[in-house]
């Protein structure tokens, strides 16, 4: 049994549902856990896999690398093309992957909750 960190035991951690085949070894159905803080991205994170929010409206899990043009970040993923000098809302830091095989249930669920508004 694998043992979460205990930093992710605090009310404000996430859990991200990864979409997808784009990073790897990282698949389709895994957790990625952040501490839910949403901050500006830095240098610190720099190289760093993170989950940001893009100000398109997207929530991504890549690589992150800065951008060309000043503010921006370039957001690199193991196999596809690398999304260049994008403007982000906010990013963070994975500090937790987790492997997890989403079931018929679970996908029934998300989607009620993708319709609802």
């Amino acid at each position: 049994m694998m043992m979460r960190p205990a930093s992710l035991e605090s009310q404000s951690a996430v859990a991200y549902s990864v979409r997808g085949y784009s990073m790897g070894a990282i698949r389709d159905g895994w957790w990625a856990f952040t501490h839910g803080l949403k901050g500006k991205p830095n240098d610190d994170l720099i190289d760093e896999l993170c989950i940001a929010r893009t100000r398109s409206g997207r929530t991504l899990l890549r690589f992150l690398r800065k951008g060309r043009m000043p503010g921006t970040w370039d957001l690199v993923s193991v196999t596809g093309d690398p999304q260049l000098d994008q403007e982000l809302e906010w990013a963070e830091r994975v500090v937790w992957l987790e492997p997890h095989r989403v079931t018929h249930t679970e996908i029934d669920e998300l989607q009620k909750l993708a319709t609802v508004e």
